[in-house]
């Protein structure tokens, strides 16, 4: 009798304990299902955010280039060009540390690779330099870029990228980044949020998120600027588009 009582109730803790297992695995099949079908349903969306700045760094090479008949000539031409030069840059405000002299290139036109040529005797050799100037005060570089034509006068040959102009950056991007990926995720979040309004769902949490790319352009950009046009410009826009997915919830 007490073994058949015992079996008896073996029998019943074995359906208990299958009754739990089957409930407890249902319960994660079905959590399964819920969580795959909520992935199913998201949103993606992009915030957008701007902002207008100013260059903090402006380098501008002021190259030149002097002529003469024989070495000594050429090089005592260039060397007064960049006292002039420096001269130039000093009358502007500029001080020693933010002036550098540049490489020298000499050229001797009855080389080889002139031959079919026939080379002017007064310039045998030309040599081309450049001072270049690098400063944050970008207001001041951008002034002198303009009066160069003070040079000119003076018997200074300008390069052959003249007019020589500045280019300018901003460096500070790290400064305002934090912000401005804040300022991106609340745009996006704004948007999913009247997406989730008009399709009668809540918003639930972040699926997935891309910061994107920080964009610096002219302030006036068109939609065909070069990286030229960017650095041309003193004023300038960073951008931000940022892309994050998030769940809908019914």
């Amino acid at each position: 009798m007490e073994q058949k009582s015992f079996s008896h109730g073996s029998a019943i803790l074995l359906g208990v304990l299958i009754g739990a297992g089957v409930a407890l695995g249902g319960y994660f099949i079905g959590d399964g299902f819920y969580r795959a079908r909520m992935g199913e349903r998201y949103v993606t969306v992009k915030g957008l955010v701007e902002r207008d700045v100013k260059s903090d760094l402006a380098l501008w090479t002021i190259s030149y280039t002097a002529a003469g008949p024989d070495l000594n000539q050429a090089n005592a031409a260039s060397e007064e060009d960049l006292r002039l030069v420096m001269a130039f840059a000093m009358a502007h405000g500029f001080n020693s540390d933010e002036v550098e002299v540049q490489p020298a290139a000499v050229t001797d036109t009855f080389g080889s690779q002139y031959q079919n040529r026939q080379p002017d005797p007064s310039h045998r050799f030309i040599i081309k330099s450049g001072v270049r100037i690098r400063s944050s005060r970008v207001n001041k570089v951008r002034q002198a870029s303009q009066d160069t034509g003070e040079l000119v006068k003076r018997g200074v040959v300008l390069g052959e990228n003249y007019p020589q102009a500045p280019q300018y950056f901003f460096t500070r991007l790290n400064d305002i980044r934090p912000a401005m990926l804040a300022a991106a995720t609340r745009s996006a979040r704004a948007v999913a949020e009247q997406f989730a309004l008009d399709s009668h769902s809540r918003l639930g949490p972040i699926r997935r998120a891309n910061q994107g790319v920080f964009e610096v352009t002219s302030r006036d950009a068109s939609g065909d600027q070069s990286q030229t046009d960017e650095q041309n410009s003193i004023d300038k826009k960073v951008r931000l588009v940022s892309t994050v997915d998030y769940y809908l919830i019914n």
